[in-house]
């Protein structure tokens, strides 16, 4: 019995002893030391030139998508709507809206945005400010501020869209399957109405879906920057994300979005 007593407590002391070294040895390690400033503004001015190309590289992109749908859409919409007629010519009629809304995003994809502004405020400032940690905690608060803007902004503009092109989409199925006398319509007329509101709801539903999932660059790239810097706990502090939900009511459904800042 004593020889078992005694291996149980040379086990358990080994345990303790094992522990305590390993604490010990936690307790010793190096801590993060905060990089300098100078290094600092590098890495800010490199990660900025990056998701700016990026940002940029977006937008032409953007461009030449629209570009090309809406020139292949809107003449052959034109071409084949003098040879088609009733339900055969609201497509047509949908896809010349439609092409034309493509058409119409192009100048707005090139509008260049807030990473553009950042990006060239640190430019000025590194050479008008002698405070280098200044300038990097001052571009940092205009980043972040930046982001949450573009989220708040994401988020109505999204939502907003969204309600519009469902309604779109909604009323131009209504004239489509309905029978003809909808507000005193023709068949026809019904028919083209119905193609306009098709092919102007989809394209603003796609970007509204579209403006609420996907994040903007701004967003993007403060989060990889914010999760970069391990030594700036003032920086770690995430953005507030958009709800949204949906309550059944009598004869539909109510829709909401709501955002905390």
């Amino acid at each position: 019995m004593f020889p078992r007593l005694s291996r149980a407590g040379v086990f358990a002391l080994g345990a303790m002893m094992g522990l305590t070294s390993s604490w010990r040895a936690e307790a010793d390690e190096v801590q993060a030391v905060p990089q300098p400033v100078d290094v600092d503004l590098k890495h800010l001015a490199t990660e900025l030139d990056l998701f700016t190309a990026e940002a940029r590289r977006a937008r032409v992109a953007t461009a030449l998508i629209g570009l090309s749908i809406g020139t292949v859409l809107v003449p052959s919409g034109l071409v084949l709507l003098d040879r088609t007629d009733g339900i055969s010519q609201a497509l047509v009629i949908g896809m010349i809206v439609g092409g034309s809304a493509q058409l119409a995003s192009v100048p707005l994809a090139l509008i260049p945005t807030r990473m553009d502004g950042i990006t060239n405020d640190l430019r000025e400032k590194r050479w008008a400010d002698r405070d280098t940690k200044y300038t990097v905690r001052a571009i940092e608060n205009e980043w972040r501020e930046a982001a949450a803007a573009s989220r708040r902004r994401r988020a109505i503009v999204g939502a907003t869209m969204l309600i519009v092109g469902t309604a779109s989409l909604a009323t131009g199925l209504t004239f489509l399957l309905a029978p003809s006398g909808v507000l005193g319509m023709s068949r026809k007329a019904q028919y083209t109405w119905g193609g306009v509101f098709m092919g102007s709801g989809i394209p603003v539903t796609s970007l509204g879906v579209r403006f609420i999932f996907e994040w903007s660059a701004e967003e993007t790239s403060w989060e990889a920057y914010r999760n970069m810097k391990a030594d700036a706990v003032f920086l770690h502090a995430r953005l507030n994300s958009p709800s949204f939900g949906a309550l059944p009511i009598r004869g539909g459904a109510l829709a909401f979005a709501a955002l905390v800042f």
